[in-house]
């Protein structure tokens, strides 16, 4: 899905709800697409719908109707919808999708919701210290001045910058405008992503929330699959699009290739010790063994999914002592860059 979807994931994921209820109830598709394009709050969202329900009516099925919408729907959303037309279960497939849809957005917002609080206190310092070195610093460059003081090299560093910026402030609010779109574009790059979602696996502090969260969209993901219908090998090909880290959806494409020869997926996983761990490689095979491959994988989703919950949970604990550092850091170099000349001051005077 597009990164600046003009429609949010709660609006997807109620839409599905809703269609899915008002489907099986015995509504007619294009008459419960028009209620719920009425009843949707974002105007944007509405459009869409109304746009899907017309190509519905003229004949076009609605798999290939919502596909010219993947941006917005994204590939799992289509497949389902293809499966679902062509099995006459469509209520079943869009029910599967509603599920998905609302277990990953709910493991999304646990993320953000655990991050929130490391993001306001690091904004809030940064802009602390901001309002410090333009707006206060350069106020006292004329008492400094005045007084003949011998300024620390710290006041010197800020002060430079201070007045750099009182001056030069358009450039560096464009210069800086510019680094993050470059930085954005840059970051868009296949070779950069594949660096650096392979860096997030390995980074100590954040490597086993990276690993638990997508082993739990994909293990959600393939045991929603399997249960819709699709073959193991239909269902790598729609998992390796969802995945949201490219060394995942990259080693999920490779194993399709090697399933496609004939191995097994259990004995493809093993190429990526990093990416999937040895309980999962052994749940797998034993799925595999049996025939219930959608129960192990619901099973490890379940796992994965609490784990990635109760580590939220314990992530601001962890992150809040070197949130204090940088704090201290931050604030303790600007007060004591604007101290020491006053102090340097006051310890001449009383001489």
């Amino acid at each position: 899905m597009a990164l600046f979807s003009p429609v949010s994931a709660r609006d997807r994921v109620d839409f599905t709800k809703n269609l899915a209820v008002m489907i099986k109830s015995g509504i007619a598709v294009n008459e419960a697409m028009t209620t719920l394009a009425d009843q949707t709050v974002s105007p944007a969202f509405a459009r869409i719908i109304r746009d899907i329900t017309k190509e519905v009516e003229t004949g076009s099925s609605l798999s290939r109707s919502f596909g010219k919408r993947q941006d917005v729907f994204g590939a799992v959303f289509i497949s389902l919808l293809q499966v679902g037309e062509a099995s006459g279960t469509l209520d079943e497939s869009l029910e599967f999708l509603a599920d998905w849809l609302e277990q990953d957005y709910d493991l999304r917002q646990d993320i953000r919701g655990a991050t929130l609080y490391p993001k306001f206190v690091f904004s809030a310092t940064i802009l602390l210290g901001g309002l410090l070195t333009a707006y206060v610093l350069p106020r006292l460059v004329p008492l400094f001045a005045q007084l003949n003081v011998k300024l620390p090299l710290a006041t010197r560093l800020l002060l430079g910058f201070a007045l750099f910026l009182e001056r030069y402030w358009p450039a560096v609010l464009a210069g800086l405008a510019g680094a993050i779109a470059a930085g954005f574009l840059i970051g868009r790059l296949k070779p950069v992503r594949f660096f650096l979602h392979g860096a997030y696996i390995r980074l100590p502090l954040i490597r086993s929330l990276v690993v638990d969260y997508q082993l739990a969209l994909i293990c959600r993901l393939f045991a929603t699959l399997f249960r819709s219908g699709l073959s193991l090998n239909e269902s790598l090909a729609v998992v390796s699009e969802a995945a949201t880290n490219v060394r995942y959806r990259d080693s999920i494409e490779k194993m399709r290739e090697r399933v496609a020869g004939g191995t097994t997926l259990s004995r493809a996983m093993p190429g990526y010790p990093r990416l999937y761990p040895k309980n999962v490689v052994t749940i797998v095979a034993t799925g595999e063994r049996s025939g219930t491959l959608d129960t192990s994988f619901a099973y490890l989703a379940e796992f994965y999914a609490k784990e990635v919950r109760s580590k939220t949970k314990s992530l601001p604990t962890i992150i809040e002592p070197a949130l204090l550092v940088f704090i201290a850091a931050v604030v303790g170099f600007v007060a004591l860059s604007i101290i020491m000349p006053i102090y340097e001051l006051t310890r001449g005077i009383s001489r």
